[in-house]
């Protein structure tokens, strides 16, 4: 990797974001894969754009190009033109920042003030839609709508039995190794580098001991790949659930008004759990959360938890006094039906 020498290459966004990822994330930051390559779909997205917007050839591209009215344009962009969420369009807008938190002790000090607009960026709000997860007959009508005749179809039963059971990630399940099967349980790799261990099944552990022994799948082997030994991707398995969701929909009617994505199974997994009175802090372990107030939206979703609070509440008694000339008002009783 070339140093950076003179000040048009301290100024060339190629030099910066080449120091960006080959040192800086992985290296200062020892930030994940998953995040090092989020970011490098965001720059990639972005040149896109300025080529295409604003004409400016790729190799040429300086961190004046940075400017922050070009990036809101871009975010723009990518909210309206390619519809892409408001979490998604903050996520992006993360990438912009920390390259200009690495720009600041690389750069010239007339670049500073482009550095500090860069990070004043403000994230847009969004409101949190409510979880959505499925109930237990839903859950298993999906899996039963997967057939296990096929290769991949026992594959998929057992990847998405073991989403349910555990409650992981579909990051964590794709990274899987059949080492990471201990006896009534796995071991999950999760965000931060975090690791956790979730208990299974009987019916779970048998069919991944099973699927391990018969695919000869070495231990420091991926679990689930597609028939050419290859990783499975995130795509690929969002379009196998889709098309499971197709069949058990004409079984289960209640499915078609539901969006349901494989992240589904670690909702539905954490709603089931505290359905079964599980408490929110061993749900917090459960799922891997970073802080235990994340699994309280389970119990703003759970509507029947709800009404059972509701139920032990007595509804206060209503002192009426038929004699009032205040109490007839008419006014009042038209106010009283607004």
């Amino acid at each position: 990797m070339a140093e950076i020498k003179s000040n048009a290459e301290t100024h060339s966004l190629a030099t910066l974001l080449q120091q960006f990822f080959a040192h800086y994330l992985p290296t200062q930051r020892s930030l994940s894969r998953h995040t090092i390559r989020a970011y490098r779909d965001t720059f990639r997205l972005f040149l896109k754009f300025l080529f295409q917007r604003r004409h400016v050839v790729i190799d040429r591209v300086s961190f004046d190009d940075l400017a922050p009215e070009v990036v809101l344009s871009f975010l723009d962009h990518l909210e309206h033109e390619r519809h892409n969420s408001v979490r998604s369009r903050n996520a992006r807008l993360a990438a912009f920042r920390s390259l200009a938190r690495f720009a600041v002790g690389q750069i010239g000090p007339d670049r500073l003030a482009l550095c500090q607009r860069l990070l004043t960026l403000p994230s847009k709000r969004w409101i949190r839609p409510t979880l959505g997860f499925m109930n237990r007959s839903e859950m298993a009508t999906v899996l039963d709508a997967i057939s296990s005749q096929t290769w991949s179809g026992r594959r998929d039963r057992l990847f998405f039995s073991l989403l349910y059971n555990t409650g992981a990630r579909v990051s964590e399940m794709l990274q899987l190794r059949a080492a990471d099967h201990q006896a009534r349980a796995v071991l999950l790799h999760g965000k931060g580098r975090k690791e956790r261990t979730v208990p299974l099944w009987n019916t779970t552990a048998r069919q991944l001991r099973q699927w391990v022994q018969s695919n000869r799948i070495a231990p420091d082997q991926l679990v689930f790949t597609n028939y050419r030994r290859e990783p499975l991707s995130r795509e690929g398995v969002a379009f196998r659930l889709k098309t499971a969701v197709q069949i058990a929909s004409a079984r289960c009617p209640s499915l078609c008004t539901k969006h349901v994505t494989p992240h589904t199974f670690r909702h539905t997994s954490a709603m089931h759990l505290l359905q079964a009175g599980v408490p929110l802090e061993v749900i917090a372990l459960w799922l891997g959360h970073e802080r235990p107030t994340t699994t309280h939206g389970y119990v703003q979703a759970d509507l029947l938890l709800k009404q059972r609070c509701l139920d032990r509440l007595e509804r206060p008694a209503q002192r009426r006094h038929p004699n009032s000339k205040f109490d007839d008002s008419r006014l009042l009783a038209f106010l009283e039906a607004v």
